[in-house]
């Protein structure tokens, strides 16, 4: 049982070091860093396909795949906000996300980001009509438009070339732009371009070219300049991917339609063809490097034939007597490619160095005395057999000089001395290993443990090649992990027959797998009875969303990620798909987009007016709400907007007919009130025809009446003015004196009182500015008034109407308006603001003269109340009501 028990904790440590965070990659200060900042925020594509986008509202791609391998290594976690690319890198710049995925490096963008190393370069290609003749080479596009995506990195660069540029936010916008004559060429990476001529059926376009005058698309992750720990994490996090692994994820998501063929710069290819026969040489070193009839065969061999069909190079083998004589060969030039160096820096820096085409680790091997060896120390009173001047006795000698050696001339004789019981183990690389023993048929050995060190394969080349050695690179990286895995299958047997088994160990492993198959058979069954209920309870969501009238938006950090079909209808879009994905003030038109940045800061519910842009660029006058709610662990606002044009057209409507009614009711009192000057003028222009035929013409007395004429004709002419200036419409937030407002008031009005026998008394010392335009604050005093002359037509006498002008105490103007009426019933007091409602007959009121006044003052920010009041006149106590105006 103890035994049990110790193999089942060795699967658990096994699991640990597997899963777990890779703590010894990171310094003390990094692994304080992730544990303090366990989620980072970072700004991804929505639209680059085939790196980072959005399908049926779900983000998938190539760099997405990174970041996820970049989580399991670091242990840190993301919270990804995606967005078109202005957007993205605007919120990064704004300090909204710590991080920002597929930037490339600029000079300008250095100013406030530090990168990491490219995880991928992106070549740029040329995309124009079929029918353009014109296009020879690079130099072409010099004097034409080309349309590229906007913010892109070579746009500065493009225009010092001479070359004109559109910016357009999507490929389909690209060419769409090449096919209406807007552009002549436009620049998309292969991929990119060419779903956006297969998707939109531009089969008039096709790619005249690479566009080899700028820097290839370098993808990076950034940080903030100020936050070099962050990038550091990532930076390390990135070198821990395996080359094979990123060229596997290169395959599953980059689809060239060349298959496997690669692009190569013009010097690429006239190298190649000025150089068709490369020399090469190696030694057997089997199954890496097996020379057979003049030529090279094993692991080397087949990468070699890979790179040879990848690029149209012949390599022809040039023979050597042993490793020191190769590489003497290649130091006089007699060679221009050697296929097996490894990592040491005697061995690169005689060339140039290919990036790692191989990799491959130093294992312990030996009998069934050994269950498993974690390291090297495990052997400290072992005897270890390796061959004299290998790797792996280099190893030993320099970092394990206490360990025992048996030296032996080759691997063969290491094993055997293993396998007669002479040594305890053997150290060497993997590939040689398990071929030997194979070969030899060592039924007895096998792989116990690692060393932790890996033996690394490059192609040491000729320092004037270098167009050689970007050749054999993109030759290596377009070899995908199955092409490498068929390789290392083909040549290395992996598996040992050995003689005995350990059923106990069999019996616990098949234990601890039909637990596992139990577990994972009931959580699926759990996980679809869940996912059913979740299906069911989303129909039910979105069918109660599609049956309201009112448009409704679900946003996350702004980004749209679910409407209803009357938000479609409403925004002039073709589907929820056009939607779905886009920032939400995308919708808002440009004046209201602080005033909606606000709201959705704010915990404030109400409703509140704005403009929305829709798909055709137009603004429509709308109501908004929305509430910021916590829903599956993610904080979402969910927006309900409202199209009010024909409400906000009628409203108009509604404040001009109440302006013309009361205008209809003044310029009848008025015309009566113009009777009296008009007669006193009238009178002494009779008069002076009289003076003249009796010769009793006095010029003193002449003067004298034309200043009365003159006094009458003023008054008439004020009246005039006062008139047009109350129609004339004005820019809402003009100022305007509030002794003026009053004066024009009492001028407008003074007809309407005197003919209904009133008397108005006036308090007012205030003369300040205030903010609202005066004409429609006038409208609504004027509607006020009327409300009162209305009340006290029913009395016989003693009608009075108070216009009090005053500071309250927080410094701001009122206008208190009341009369002697008699009041308003106190159980409908609160309902005199509510449109159509009236006290008077349906024939002498429409109820819209203090709804439209409540609606002017409250544009104006100003408010209005009205209460039942007693006040006090010349010793007499009256009783009416009372309508206080606040600004």
């Amino acid at each position: 049982m103890g035994y049990i028990f110790k193999c089942f904790v060795l699967i658990i440590f096994l699991c640990s070091f597997c899963f777990g965070r890779s703590d010894n990659l990171f310094t003390k200060s990094e692994l304080t860093y992730i544990d303090k900042n366990p989620v980072i925020k970072i700004a991804m594509l929505n639209n680059f396909e085939p790196f980072s986008y959005e399908f049926r509202n779900k983000h998938k791609g190539f760099s997405l795949d990174i970041l996820k391998r970049v989580e399991e290594i670091s242990g840190l976690r993301f919270n990804i906000q995606t967005s078109r690319w202005a957007d993205a890198l605007s919120s990064f710049k704004e300090k909204e996300v710590d991080l920002i995925s597929d930037i490339s490096y600029t000079d300008e963008r250095s100013k406030y980001a530090i990168y990491t190393s490219p995880y991928y370069e992106i070549p740029t290609f040329i995309f124009g009509l079929k029918s353009n003749l014109e296009y020879k080479d690079n130099k072409s596009l010099i004097g034409k438009t080309v349309a590229v995506s906007r913010s892109t990195f070579y746009i500065n660069q493009l225009k010092k070339l001479g070359i004109k540029v559109l910016e357009l936010d999507t490929s389909f916008e690209k060419a769409q732009a090449v096919i209406t004559g807007k552009a002549d060429y436009f620049l998309a990476s292969y991929t990119t371009g060419q779903k956006a001529i297969s998707d939109n059926t531009f089969y008039t376009l096709k790619v005249h070219g690479e566009f080899t005058t700028i820097k290839k698309e370098d993808l990076r992750f950034a940080a903030h300049k100020d936050n070099v720990i962050l990038r550091d994490i990532i930076e390390k996090s990135l070198d821990k991917i395996e080359r094979e692994e990123l060229s596997y994820l290169a395959k599953k998501w980059i689809n060239n339609r060349f298959d496997n063929q690669i692009s190569f710069t013009d010097e690429e290819l006239s190298f190649i063809k000025a150089n068709p026969i490369i020399k090469y040489s190696e030694v057997d070193w089997k199954p890496l490097s097996i020379i057979e009839d003049n030529k090279m065969k094993g692991i080397m061999g087949e990468y070699l034939d890979f790179v040879a069909k990848r690029t149209g190079l012949n390599f022809e083998f040039v023979p050597s007597k042993s490793w020191p004589h190769v590489l003497q060969q290649f130091k006089e030039g007699k060679i221009d490619l050697v296929p097996g160096v490894g990592s040491s820096p005697q061995e690169r820096e005689l060339g140039l160095s290919s990036i790692r085409y191989a990799k491959y680790p130093l294992v312990i091997i030996t009998d069934d005395r050994y269950t498993y060896l974690d390291n090297l120390f495990d052997l400290k009173d072992a005897v270890v057999a390796v061959p004299k001047s290998y790797t792996s006795y280099n190893l030993i000698v320099k970092n394990y000089p206490n360990i025992k050696l048996l030296v032996t001339e080759d691997i063969p004789e290491a094993l055997i001395a293993v396998e007669n019981g002479k040594a305890d183990a053997f150290v060497g690389h993997i590939a040689t290993s398990l071929y030997h023993i194979s070969e030899l048929h060592l039924n007895n050995l096998k792989v116990a443990g690692t060393t932790g060190f890996d033996i690394e394969h490059h192609y040491l080349i000729q320092k004037d090649m270098p167009l050689l050695l970007s050749i054999v690179n993109k030759a290596f990286n377009s070899i995908t992990l199955e092409e490498r895995k068929d390789i290392n299958a083909n040549w290395i047997q992996t598996t040992v027959v050995e003689e005995k088994t350990d059923y106990k160990l069999v019996f616990l492993v098949f234990f601890i797998f039909i637990i596992i198959i139990a577990v994972f058979i009931y959580r699926q069954n759990i996980l679809k009875k869940y996912n059913q209920r979740l299906k069911d309870s989303y129909s039910d969501m979105q069918s109660i969303m599609n049956s309201t009238m009112e448009a409704i938006l679900i946003t996350e950090n702004r980004k749209c990620i679910e409407v209803n079909d009357s938000a479609v209808k409403l925004f002039g879009y073709s589907s929820k798909e056009e939607m779905i994905g886009q920032d939400l003030l995308n919708f808002i038109s440009k004046n209201n987009r602080n005033l909606v940045k606000k709201k959705i800061k704010s915990t404030v519910k109400d409703p509140y007016e704005l403009e929305i842009l829709t798909e055709n660029r137009t603004n429509i006058k709308a109501l908004g709400k929305g509430v910021n709610l916590r829903l599956s662990g993610k904080d979402v606002r969910i927006s309900s907007i409202i199209d009010i044009t024909d409400i906000k057209n009628k409203e108009k409507l509604l404040i001009e007919q109440s302006k013309m009614a009361a205008l209809g009711e003044m310029i009848g009192h008025i015309a009566h009130q113009w009777r009296q000057p008009l007669s006193v003028i009238t009178v002494i222009t009779t008069s002076w025809e009289v003076y003249d035929e009796l010769g009793i013409f006095d010029k003193e007395k002449v003067l004298e009446e034309g200043k009365l004429i003159l006094s009458n004709a003023k008054y008439l002419s004020q009246t005039i003015d006062d008139f047009r200036h109350f129609i004339k419409g004005e820019n809402s937030s003009s100022e305007f004196n509030i002794k003026d407002l009053v004066d024009n008031l009492i001028r407008l009005l003074s007809p309407s009182i005197h003919n209904e026998q009133i008397t108005l008394v006036l308090e007012n010392n205030i003369d300040r500015q205030l903010l609202g335009g005066q004409n429609n604050i006038l409208q609504a005093l004027i509607n006020v008034v009327n409300n009162s002359i209305d009340a006290l037509r029913q009395k016989q006498e003693d009608k009075l109407i108070v216009l009090e002008v005053k500071e309250n105490k927080n410094k701001r103007i009122q206008i208190i308006i009341k009369d002697n009426g008699g009041g308003i019933s106190e159980k409908i007091i609160n309902k005199v603001f509510e449109p159509y409602f009236t006290t008077k007959h349906q024939s002498q009121g429409t109820g819209l003269g203090l709804y439209m006044t409540y609606s002017i003052l409250e544009k104006a920010n100003a408010s209005i109340e009205a209460k039942n009041c007693k006040f006090i006149h010349n010793q007499k106590e009256y009783k009416g009501v009372m309508f206080t105006i606040t600004f």
